[in-house]
């Protein structure tokens, strides 16, 4: 049982296994549970295994850990994939003597991007100090293909009071985060400085692609604002 970084449903080297997983089997009838047979649960390397077997028909179920989402089952060579439908592994057919060790299972934490978007009030393209956020912001996540939107709005959010914003529950992937700017604004210069306080809205409000991993919350994709000023006379 391990961890899928990616969500691709394959084991991927550096993809580590999860411990403490419970694993229970039955005898297979009908490509469904019939007779309990036995429980484990995986050790630090996720690794179970279920020994002294009688020859015949079997299915593995697999409770999905607290916190993490099944991936995609069956794709990919078998070695490496996960046979998790449901819960279910298909049915085996266990010969005299034959030890089967391709009866895997995959699954990913949800991943989450966000962050700020703030009133750059010296224009210098960092969030200095004492620059407020700004409520009201409408910001749309996208998945990310060659660095531009791909497909429909996945998820829509408005900046808070402090111009915070977030999209959670994510499965791991590429995504682009897009910011509208508003009446009265412009946007300040983008990628200057440290990632951390600069602004990532480029041309069309866009950011780059980033890639979320399993678990992972990136909470770097900030925007700034510059408001218009005017010049009149009477």
């Amino acid at each position: 049982v391990w961890e899928d970084k990616d969500a691709d449903g394959v084991q991927d080297a550096g993809e580590n296994g999860i411990p403490g997983a419970t694993v229970r089997l039955y005898t297979c009838v009908n490509n469904a549970p019939g007779v309990f047979v036995a429980q484990t649960v995986t050790d630090a390397s996720g690794n179970y295994s279920f020994n002294n077997l009688q020859p015949g028909d079997y299915i593995v179920e697999f409770t999905t850990p607290a916190g993490y989402t099944q991936t995609l089952a069956n794709v990919g060579a078998d070695a490496t994939d996960s046979d998790n439908v449901g819960g279910l592994s298909g049915c085996y057919t266990l010969s005299p003597g034959e030890n089967e060790n391709t009866v895997d299972a995959g699954f990913y934490r949800p991943a989450a991007i966000g962050n700020q978007v703030w009133l750059d009030t010296n224009a210098n393209g960092q969030q200095d100090d004492g620059e407020p956020g700004v409520p009201g912001v409408t910001v749309e996540l996208y998945a990310c293909v060659n660095n531009l939107p791909s497909g429909p709005v996945l998820a829509t959010d408005i900046t808070d009071g402090n111009g915070i914003y977030n999209f959670t529950g994510l499965t791991p992937g590429d995504y682009i985060v897009k910011f509208i700017t508003p009446a009265g604004y412009t946007l300040t210069t983008a990628n200057v400085g440290a990632d951390g306080t600069d602004s990532d809205a480029g041309v069309g409000g866009l950011t780059g692609c980033y890639n979320l991993e399993s678990g992972e919350t990136d909470n770097t994709a900030d925007a700034g604002l510059v408001q218009l000023a005017s010049i009149a006379a009477s």
